[in-house]
C-alpha cells in the first residue's frame, strides 16, 4: 500500500487508517474490531508473536529484581503507547519477554519498541524498531543515555510521543551511540572521526556514569532529578526524563567551576565507564562527527570537502552541498561537482554522491521545492590556481567553475538540469537558493547585486530583479556593491535577502516589487544568514567580519562585535543582541519547532594574529530565546547558551546547519579552524556533526516558515 500521502491532508490520514484495517481483515487475523480493541488495550491472538531475551546490567554487573516492561509506541491515530509484556530480571540479570504485534502495522507504520527496566527510583531503557527486533538485548546505563538522548524531544515522563518520521529515525540515532544487542558503545562513537579524536565519547561515558551513580544509591537519583528539573516545569521523577532534559537544557552556570555543575559531580561518583570527562564541559550535548567513513585525514579519497549548507527531505534525509573537490590540506581544491545525501542518522545514502546537472562549487544555496526536487546554487568555489588553469583537471573537476547557474535534481538523485545547469535570469555567483510554498525558486546573485526568481520552478520563465543601489553597468569581473547572500521566505511568500557588503536588508514579493527594509534602531554589520520563524518574524546573523569572496577575493573585517537581529513581523521595533550566547562570526542560523533560534558560528577573531599553526579555541553554537516557548524568566533575544556557546572540539568553522524531524541539530564544518583564513589552496573541512535531541523537531522539507513536527 502506498502511504506517501500520510504527511499531507487529513483525508490521506484516514485513507491510510482504512487501508490498515483492510490489511488486517485480509490476513484473516485481524478484523476492524480487533484493531479497535488493540488501540484500547486488548491484544488479540496473532501469528506475529515474538520473544525478546535480554539482560539488565550496571556496567558488567547483573541487576536482579528489576521489573522489565515492553511498550509499543504507535504514531498513528494521534499516537499512543501500549504495554505488550512484562518480566522480572533473574539473579544473572536475564529476562524474557513474549509479545505479539499486528502484522499489518509492521508492514506500514511499525511501532517503536521501548524496553524499560525499573527498580525503586532507577529507570534503565533501550529502544528498537518494531520491524527489526533483535533476539537478544542488553539494558544498561549506556543504552539508557543513547535512548534518552536520541528521543529527548519525544520523552514525556515515561512515555514516548512524537511524529512517525522523527521517532523511527531516532531509533537509528540511538544505535549510533550504543548497540542494543550488546549494550556496548557503538562503533560510530568508538572509531574515527570520533573515538579519541574528540570529547564526544568521554561525554557519553560521563553521562553513563551519571546514570550509574543513580543505580548505586537513591541519593544520587534524587540529585539527578533535582539537577535536571527546569523552573516552571513538572519535577523530574525518572532517569529517562532526566537525561532527556540534559539534552534539552544542556548547560549549567558559572563555567568553568566544576562545583557549579551537578551532572559533572555525579559523573565522578561511580566512574565505571571510561574514558570519561576529566573536567566539566560547557554543555552536555553529544556532538557526533561524520566524514563519510572511518577517517579524519583529508585527501583526494574523501567524500566531503567544504560542506556549505543543508536541506532535509520529507523522510529526514540530509542533502548537503559541497564546495570543493576533496584534496589534501596543502593541495589546491577546485570546484566540487558532487551533491551529497545522508541517511537521517548520518550514514551515507546509497548512491550518494550525485553528479551532473551543472554542479560547480556550490556555496550556500540549497533547497527542496514542494515536489521534493533539490535545487542547488552553483557559486563556483575554487582556489585561484584552478581558476587560472594552473591545476590540471581531475575526474571530479572536468570544467572550470562557471558561477552562473542553478542545478536541479530529482529526489532520487538523478540530475534534471543539463551539464550547464539552468542559466536564465542573469544568475551570477549565486548564494542563497530558496523555494517558497508555491514552488517559486529565489536565488541571491552575490556577483551582480540582483535576485533571480524562477516561477513555479520553470527555468524558461526566470526573472531578474536588481536590488536598490545596484549598478546596472556592473561588469562580470567587477566587485559587486551589495553582495546579496541569504534568503528567507515569510508567511506572505515574500523573499527577504541580506546584503552582505551593503549591510542592508531587502524584500521582494511575488509580483516583483523590490524594497529596502527599514530597520531603524539596529545596525547590520556584514550580515550573512537569515531565517523566518513560524510567525514570520526574521532573524539575521551579523558576522561583523566577513566580506564574502564573491568575484573579488575574501576581505576579512574586524569581527569584534557580532550580533543577532530580531525583526518582528508586526512592524514593532527590532531587537539587536550583541556578543551574547557565544556569538563568534555568526554565519547561518535556523529556527526550530518552538521558534527558538540556533546560530552557527564560523569562528574566532582577530584574524591578523593567526599563524599557519594557530589552533583557535573550540567553535560553539549559540542559542537564543525566540518568539515561542522560552525558559521561564526569558524573553525574545535572551541567550540560552552560555557565554562560551555550546562548544565542542568536534566543530570547526560552521557555515550552515539545520534541524530535522527528530530534533537533531546538524552542523556543517565548512572550513578548518587551524590557522588564519587560508583561501589560496584548500580551506575546506571534511565533516559534519549531528547533535541528537537538542532542538524541537521541524517538519521537513523546510519550505517557507518552519512548522513544529508533532
Amino acid at each position: 500500500m502506498d502511504i506517501s500521502c500520510r504527511r499531507g491532508s487529513i483525508v490521506c490520514f484516514y485513507a491510510i487508517l482504512i487501508g490498515l484495517l483492510l490489511t488486517f481483515s485480509s490476513t484473516g487475523s485481524y478484523a476492524a474490531r480487533d484493531w479497535q480493541s488493540f488501540h484500547t488495550g486488548w491484544l488479540p491472538v496473532s501469528p506475529a508473536a515474538d520473544t525478546i531475551k535480554g539482560t539488565v546490567k550496571s556496567h558488567q554487573f547483573p541487576l536482579v529484581g528489576y521489573r522489565i516492561s515492553l511498550y509499543a509506541n504507535f504514531t498513528i491515530a494521534g499516537g499512543f503507547q501500549r504495554k505488550l509484556a512484562t518480566a522480572v530480571s533473574e539473579e544473572d540479570g536475564s529476562f524474557s519477554l513474549h509479545f505479539r504485534l499486528p502484522p499489518g502495522l509492521l508492514e506500514t507504520m511499525p511501532p517503536v519498541l521501548l524496553v524499560v527496566a525499573e527498580k525503586g527510583e532507577v529507570t534503565l531503557a533501550t529502544v528498537v524498531a518494531g520491524n527489526d527486533v533483535p533476539s537478544k538485548l542488553v539494558v544498561n546505563e549506556r543504552t539508557t543515555v543513547a535512548m534518552a538522548t536520541a528521543f529527548a524531544q519525544f520523552i514525556h515522563g515515561k512515555k514516548l510521543r512524537g511524529n512517525h518520521v522523527g521517532m523511527q529515525n531516532a531509533v537509528k540515532m540511538a544505535a549510533n551511540m550504543a548497540v542494543p544487542s550488546t549494550g556496548l558503545v557503538s562503533p560510530v562513537l568508538l572509531q574515527k572521526p570520533n573515538g579519541n579524536e574528540t570529547s564526544t565519547l568521554p561525554t557519553f561515558n560521563a553521562l553513563s556514569n551519571v546514570v550509574a551513580a543513580c543505580v548505586a544509591t537513591q541519593q544520587h537519583c534524587e540529585q539527578l532529578f533535582a539537577a535536571t528539573t527546569q523552573v516552571g516545569e513538572a519535577p523530574v521523577d525518572n532517569v529517562l526524563q532526566a537525561i532527556a532534559n540534559a539534552a534539552r537544557y544542556p548547560s549549567y552556570p558559572y563555567y568553568p567551576q566544576d562545583s557549579a555543575d551537578p551532572l559533572f559531580l555525579l559523573s565522578l561518583a561511580a566512574p565505571v565507564y571510561q574514558p570519561a570527562l576529566p573536567q566539566r564541559p560547557t554543555n552536555w550535548l553529544l556532538f557526533i562527527k561524520f566524514t563519510g567513513g572511518n577517517y579524519s585525514a583529508q585527501d583526494q579519497f574523501n567524500l566531503i570537502n567544504g560542506p556549505g549548507n543543508i536541506a532535509f527531505d520529507a523522510e529526514g534525509s540530509a542533502w548537503i552541498l559541497n564546495n570543493y573537490v576533496p584534496k589534501a590540506t596543502n593541495e589546491n581544491a577546485c570546484a566540487s561537482q558532487r551533491l551529497l545525501r545522508f541517511q537521517p542518522w548520518g550514514e551515507t545514502y546509497p548512491g550518494s554522491p550525485y553528479y551532473g546537472g551543472g554542479l560547480s562549487g556550490a556555496g550556500f544555496g540549497i533547497t527542496l521545492d514542494p515536489r521534493g526536487r533539490i535545487w542547488v546554487g552553483n557559486f563556483g568555489f575554487e582556489s585561484p590556481a584552478c581558476a587560472d588553469g594552473t591545476v590540471p583537471p581531475d575526474p571530479d573537476n572536468k570544467i572550470p567553475a562557471t558561477h552562473n547557474s542553478v542545478s536541479l535534481f530529482h529526489k532520487s538523485g538523478r540530475p534534471i538540469s543539463r551539464e550547464q545547469g539552468f542559466t536564465r535570469g542573469n544568475i551570477w555567483w549565486p548564494q542563497g537558493t530558496v523555494s517558497d510554498r508555491r514552488g517559486n525558486i529565489w536565488v541571491a546573485n552575490c556577483g551582480n547585486d540582483t535576485v533571480t526568481m524562477i516561477p513555479g520552478g520553470n527555468p524558461l520563465l526566470a526573472k531578474n530583479f536588481p536590488l536598490p543601489g545596484s549598478n546596472p553597468d556592473l561588469q562580470p569581473t567587477e566587485s559587486p556593491s551589495l553582495k546579496p547572500f541569504a534568503i528567507a521566505i515569510d508567511r506572505r511568500g515574500r523573499a527577504w535577502i541580506t546584503g552582505n557588503k551593503s549591510e542592508r536588508l531587502y524584500r521582494i514579493d511575488r509580483r516583483g516589487r523590490v524594497e529596502e527594509v527599514d530597520i531603524a534602531g539596529v545596525e547590520l554589520s556584514w550580515p550573512m544568514g537569515i531565517s523566518s520563524d513560524s510567525k514570520g518574524n526574521m532573524w539575521v546573523s551579523n558576522s561583523d567580519a566577513v566580506n564574502v569572496p564573491c568575484v573579488d577575493p575574501l576581505d576579512t573585517q574586524g569581527g569584534g562585535n557580532p550580533s543577532m537581529v530580531f525583526i518582528p513581523a508586526d512592524g514593532s521595533a527590532p531587537v539587536q543582541v550583541f556578543g551574547q550566547g557565544g556569538l563568534s562570526i555568526p554565519w547561518g542560523n535556523a529556527v526550530d519547532g518552538s521558534d527558538t533560534i540556533w546560530v552557527f558560528n564560523f569562528g574566532h577573531t582577530p584574524f591578523e594574529d593567526a599563524q599557519e599553526d594557530t589552533v583557535w579555541p573550540d567553535t560553539g553554537v549559540s542559542r537564543f530565546c525566540g518568539s515561542g516557548e522560552c525558559p521561564q524568566g526569558m524573553s525574545v533575544g535572551d541567550a540560552i547558551s552560555p557565554d562560551t556557546g555550546y562548544t565542542s572540539d568536534a566543530l570547526e568553522r560552521i557555515t550552515g546547519g539545520g534541524i530535522d524531524p527528530s530534533g537533531n541539530l546538524w552542523l556543517l564544518n565548512n572550513w578548518k579552524k587551524i590557522g588564519p583564513f587560508v583561501y589560496d589552496t584548500n580551506p575546506g573541512s571534511n565533516s559534519f556533526v549531528i547533535v541528537p535531541g537538542a532542538a524541537t523537531p521541524v517538519k521537513t522539507p523546510l519550505i517557507g516558515v518552519p512548522r513544529h513536527f508533532r
